[in-house]
């Protein structure tokens, strides 16, 4: 249930594109304030209903810190993410997304001592080779590519550090920058219409279900298979911008991506483990 939990955020992440990109005209910074502040809004009036939803004894310095810092690193991802769909170059972030799990695996063994084997060494050589590939080719960095990947993997491994429960966790997440959020909402909506504070509006909730969604499942979910369910978000994108918006590839990024997918198949690859037989024949 909490794979499928997983699963299911990043199906919808993966459609989030559409939405976004029927708001193109508006300053992708507004997006992601409007998202905050919502956000909390709805978290706020949740938390007046039912209280007990927030343990307070869990409301730690080191808590409310971590939930804090996760909330940087998932703005600046996400905003990263709304420029590249608003610009009409998706497959940056399907790029971005496609490198994400790699990073995360590797996270999960740098900082959580998961276990790294041979075939995830292999993913994240394949993974480097991805990123000269599209030097080489298009002759830049994917810079923002690499940069929505690195604060999203950023984000997920903060999140296993937090010992909030999940409504805490996206709690504070969200309402340390509603103020913050609020006054950006306040100086620069001069030029919003009704249609677009209602789609503006419903960013909250498009984002709200995945990362509760997402919350639950780290819960007991190890990052190496988070890692896996990430690819779903990426094939969505790449989808998208390939036959919906038929977005130009170029050839750093198609061959990119071409190792990139070769990484992720290796990385799938399941060793078999050593048993007394073997070691008998081993000898």
């Amino acid at each position: 249930m909490y794979t499928f939990f997983g699963s299911l955020a990043f199906v919808i992440w993966g459609l989030v594109p559409i939405y976004f990109h029927q708001i193109g005209n508006i300053d992708p910074a507004l997006i992601l304030a409007n998202r905050i502040f919502w956000s909390a809004a709805i978290l706020m009036i949740i938390l007046f209903i039912k209280p007990t939803l927030l343990d307070r004894s869990q409301c730690t310095k080191k808590n409310i810190t971590l939930a804090t810092v996760a909330g940087v690193f998932m703005n600046l991802s996400w905003v990263g993410f709304v420029y590249a769909t608003t610009i009409n170059n998706i497959m940056a972030a399907s790029l971005a997304f496609y490198i994400t799990p790699v990073l995360v695996f590797f996270m999960g063994f740098m900082f959580f001592k998961e276990t790294i084997k041979l075939p995830q060494k292999m993913a994240l050589v394949l993974m480097v080779l991805a990123i000269v590939a599209y030097v080489l080719l298009d002759k830049q960095l994917p810079l923002l590519s690499l940069g929505i990947s690195l604060f999203f993997a950023s984000y997920i491994a903060t999140k296993k550090l937090i010992k909030l429960n999940t409504f805490g966790g996206i709690f504070f997440e969200h309402i340390v920058f509603a103020p913050l959020a609020l006054w950006y909402i306040a100086t620069h909506s001069s030029d919003i219409t009704l249609m677009d504070w209602g789609t503006l509006m419903g960013t909250a909730p498009l984002q709200l279900i995945p990362i509760l969604l997402l919350s639950v499942s780290l819960l007991k979910t190890p990052l190496s298979k988070i890692s896996l369910l990430q690819y779903i978000e990426p094939t969505f994108h790449l989808a998208l911008a390939v036959w919906i918006y038929h977005e130009p590839i170029s050839n750093g990024q198609k061959y990119a991506l071409i190792l990139v997918i070769l990484s992720i198949m290796v990385s799938s690859i399941k060793t078999r483990k050593s048993t007394p037989k073997d070691a008998i024949n081993k000898s």
